[in-house]
């Protein structure tokens, strides 16, 4: 019979993964946020912001669920 307990590593790898997860969402919603920074009457502008906010937000739900995720296993 295999041992499934999580070890602290496999915590730590968790953690840091969930962190990554929320840095990269922070980044790409600045990145969206900066396309109508400049233009933000430009129609073209905010489809562009739309686009790019709801890959920020995609990923940001991903770092949520990935949070739930790592709770369930590790509580």
């Amino acid at each position: 019979m295999s041992n499934t307990t999580p070890y602290p590593a496999d915590q730590n790898d968790e953690l840091a993964r969930n962190a990554a997860l929320f840095f990269e969402a922070d980044h790409l919603e600045a990145h969206a946020y900066s396309l109508i920074e400049g233009d933000s009457t430009s129609a073209i502008s905010w489809e562009r912001f739309t686009e790019a906010k709801a890959l920020a937000d995609a990923k940001r739900s991903e770092a949520q669920g990935s949070v739930a995720h790592s709770r369930a296993v590790f509580e």
